[in-house]
């Protein structure tokens, strides 16, 4: 049931001018309207406003899992890091990490996701195939030390994420969960009305053998993607593929094999073309020369004999 709050009492504190160090637009008009307040470099306070806001986002993530078969967990932020280190993580990832010592030198660190919990919990408490398939999902901070936070909410230090995992009994399995996951996401995105392309993605530091991430244009974005219109083919532009039509061999003329003593490379120039001339030997031991493609770049390399 919603709750009715008086405008007269509501602690909305606006501001007439943006902080100096508020670029994005985005960062300018969350504090300027009262939805947020700095406390430090990647560190915020969500005001009232700011908190409803996000209440309403995480009720759409829910109905949404929920929808899609998933369950609830509520881990904690704080890990040891004997369970980084089964997994071989604690060592691979950089100084992004958050580490600390308790009071008995115990290592620890600060979640930056949560793969190493489930993992621990699916390994302790699945016993047979036949709980399988099993999806879940949580909903809680983030830690990253990023090395320069900026854009106000779009690069922090301390966030809320929400992950979702599944244990599948096959291949088969975890495609049909991935499809379902993919589906619940697109749907997310629609009912928070943002246009965004799910792109082929780099795995990082999560692992795995294939990745997609949505994308949303923005002028202050910092990743660069790929898209054709025709095809709907999307991809970060670090794993971006691109596809040359095959070209044929015209019908008719004699090919011959030329024997290539000593001939290591052919030079790369200009539009992709071999630069350079090289001299070959036949078989039998004539000799021919390759024309300089960079006359000849929009049409066939001739070979003839002196």
């Amino acid at each position: 049931m919603s709750r009715v709050t008086q405008v007269s009492r509501f602690f909305m504190p606006t501001l007439k001018r943006a902080p100096l160090d508020a670029v994005a637009a985005s960062h300018q008009l969350l504090v300027r309207a009262g939805f947020i307040r700095q406390l430090g470099a990647g560190l915020y306070t969500y005001l009232p406003l700011g908190r409803r806001t996000l209440a309403k986002i995480e009720r759409i993530l829910r109905e949404e899992m929920h929808a899609a078969g998933a369950e609830e967990f509520l881990p904690p932020s704080l890990h040891p890091a004997e369970l980084w280190r089964s997994s071989g993580r604690w060592d691979e990832i950089d100084q992004t990490m958050f580490r600390l010592h308790d009071r008995r030198d115990g290592e620890y660190c600060l979640a930056m996701t949560h793969e190493e919990v489930f993992a621990a919990i699916a390994r302790a408490d699945l016993h047979s195939y036949r709980q399988l398939p099993q999806r879940w999902f949580q909903i809680g901070p983030k830690f990253r030390d990023e090395p320069r936070p900026r854009a106000g909410l779009l690069r922090v230090r301390e966030f809320l994420m929400k992950d979702a995992y599944s244990f599948d009994l096959d291949l088969s399995g975890l495609d049909e969960s991935f499809a379902t996951m993919r589906a619940a996401y697109e749907r997310i995105y629609t009912r928070c009305g943002l246009h965004a392309l799910a792109a082929e993605a780099f795995n990082g530091a999560m692992g795995g053998k294939e990745s997609i991430e949505f994308l949303v244009e923005t002028p202050v974005g910092e990743d660069t993607a790929v898209h054709c219109p025709v095809c709907g083919y999307t991809a970060n532009v670090d794993i971006a593929r691109s596809h040359i039509p095959s070209l044929g061999d015209d019908a008719g003329g004699h090919v011959e094999t030329f024997a290539t003593p000593g001939v290591l490379r052919i030079g790369v120039g200009r539009r992709g073309l071999a630069a350079n001339a090289v001299e070959w030997k036949r078989r039998d031991s004539r000799e021919v020369e390759m024309v300089p493609v960079s006359e000849l770049c929009e049409r066939w390399v001739s070979v003839f004999e002196k």
